[in-house]
């Protein structure tokens, strides 16, 4: 009877001790690195016809940042701008872009 008693209270502690919750910490990163999208100024205009060149690197089409739907993040501080359409230099723009700042360029 008393190894019944001790082996039942043995079971009850172990099965209470896993029910205990381990506290749990949560953590998230902000990118508050500087944005950079594109919009259209007329329906006229297609923005998957321009290419983004920053700082004399290709970066995709124009398209691929639109307004309100996507950005190009950049890192805080001056950068050239540059938009192409069959390698013809349509805008080019020095710019300088602080954190947590978004850019929209009107593309006409």
């Amino acid at each position: 009877m008393m190894k019944a008693t001790v082996f039942v209270l043995l079971f009850s502690f172990l099965g209470l001790a896993g029910c205990v919750q381990m506290p749990t910490t949560t953590s998230t990163t902000v990118d508050n690195r500087p944005q950079l999208s594109f919009i259209a100024a007329s329906d006229n205009v297609v923005l998957s016809e321009y290419r983004v060149w920053v700082d004399g690197l290709e970066s995709g089409l124009a398209s691929d940042y639109k307004a309100d739907s996507a950005a190009l993040r950049l890192l805080p501080g001056s950068h050239v701008i540059e938009l192409k359409r069959n390698e013809e230099v349509i805008l080019k723009e020095k710019i300088y872009l602080g954190d947590g700042v978004t850019k929209q360029v009107v593309v006409n």
